[in-house]
């Protein structure tokens, strides 16, 4: 017998945090490409800029070379980590917050691929001549949720 999966109430608020994020990297990354040229850079504070790339690739652009398995790969290994992330969300009755900021930010890139081709990146951080490598608000919403998801299981 297969087990059905119930929105539960608890859950609409996780899922209005996923719509919330995924809105704002969509509409940021939009943003970005009307506002800026490939390559261009606009500072915002000493220590910020945004700097409009295009990852071919996936975390600091490994895979990037751009061979067409390489991009049918990384394609379908977001669409079954998102698969496997909401299942994981779907059965767990607490601690949904970091799982619910991962699934937004891999929903975010996953729509990048199939749209583009690549993934839109723009927040530079960087001190004097040091730069961290470029990212965007998915990126940033998956690495808070790993982040949290590591704490609440190894450092109780």
């Amino acid at each position: 017998m297969k087990k059905k999966y119930v929105i539960k109430k608890n859950y609409w608020i996780h899922i209005a945090l996923m719509v919330l994020i995924l809105s704002i990297d969509i509409y940021s990354k939009k943003w970005i490409l009307k506002n800026l040229y490939i390559y261009e850079k606009k500072n915002i504070f000493s220590v910020l800029n945004f700097f409009h790339v295009h990852n071919y690739g996936i975390a600091f652009s490994i895979f990037s070379d751009q061979e067409k398995w390489q991009k049918n790969f990384l394609l379908t290994f977001n669409i079954i980590i998102i698969i496997f992330i909401i299942n994981t969300f779907l059965k767990l009755k607490k601690k949904l917050f970091s799982y619910s900021l991962v699934i937004a930010g891999a929903i975010g890139n996953l729509i990048d691929r199939i749209q583009y081709g690549f993934v839109i990146d723009f927040i530079d951080f960087h001190i004097n001549n040091w730069h961290f490598a470029t990212f965007n608000i998915a990126d940033s919403s998956i690495f808070i949720g790993i982040l949290i998801i590591i704490k609440n299981n190894y450092y109780r």
